[in-house]
Parts: C-alpha cells; sequence; structure tokens
C-alpha cells in the first residue's frame, strides 16, 4: 500500500529549467520523457531526465496536442539506463499545452504506481506552472505530491 504522506520529487534549476524547455519546444504538443535519480525515503531526488519522442498517432479527434504515448520499446530502454546508471526510473513527464497542470482521465488510465508523474503546463507558448502526481492504488486516483525546486 502507498502512503501519501510527506511524497516529493526534487529538481534542480537546471533540470526544471530542462523540462521547460522540453515542454516550450513541443508547443503547441505534447512533450513527454522520463526522470532517472534517487529515492532517498520519502524523496525522489532526480539526477537527469531524458526527453522522449511522443508517439501518439493523431486520430480525427485525439492528436498530440492532447495526447502523448511513450512505446514499450522506449520503457524498456528507460529501465535498461537505469540499470546501467545505478539509479531509479523514478516517473515519467508530459506537458500540458494550453492547459492547467492536471492529469485527465487518459493519464489516469496508464499510470503506474511508485513512479512521479510531473505536469508541465504552457499557455500561449510561455510556462505556465508544474505539478507532479503519484497514483493511489487503493483510491485508483492521483494524490498531488510535492515538487521542489532546488537553488
Amino acid at each position: 500500500m502507498i502512503r501519501f504522506g510527506m511524497k516529493m520529487i526534487i529538481l534542480s534549476k537546471i533540470l526544471f529549467s530542462d523540462l521547460q524547455d522540453c515542454a516550450l519546444a513541443a508547443y503547441p504538443h505534447e512533450c513527454c520523457g522520463a526522470l532517472f535519480g534517487d529515492l532517498v525515503e520519502t524523496k525522489k531526488e532526480v539526477k537527469f531526465l531524458v526527453s522522449l519522442t511522443n508517439n501518439w498517432v493523431d486520430t480525427k479527434t485525439e492528436t498530440k496536442n492532447r495526447r502523448f504515448k511513450i512505446t514499450p520499446s522506449d520503457y524498456m530502454k528507460c529501465e535498461k539506463m537505469a540499470v546501467d546508471k545505478s539509479m531509479s526510473l523514478l516517473g515519467f513527464f508530459h506537458s500540458h499545452p494550453d492547459h492547467k497542470p492536471i492529469p485527465s482521465e487518459t493519464d489516469l488510465r496508464y499510470a503506474w504506481p511508485f513512479f512521479s508523474y510531473p505536469i508541465i503546463s504552457i499557455v500561449n507558448n510561455k510556462f505556465d506552472s508544474i505539478k507532479s502526481y503519484v497514483l493511489d492504488v487503493d483510491e485508483r486516483c492521483f494524490k498531488e505530491e510535492n515538487c521542489q525546486v532546488l537553488n
């Protein structure tokens, strides 16, 4: 069972800037990527991130402006990268172009336990805000976790 008392994800200013850059570069589409680092008690300390290709295939009703897809192959590469670097795969980030950083039903449907899911909001091609979430398996919903940016 996962407890949600003091969960926190920690980013350096540089990695926070990298997240913003990824989201701005993909705008007006959603960006996506993986976060790697160390788990120290209830804190996830991000050491590096990898931007991944948004492999969503547009349909008449769903486009890359509102959806992203990480392939099983990309996921396996991320798991291998974590092992090779003796780190943990901490989670996956994505952006919400012209929307608040609130998870969608689709985000919830594909979420896994343990991982952090930071969402970067880009509004009118400018960074707006960031929030991070973890999946509460018991309630089958997201719980917000503290997202700290270190100096």
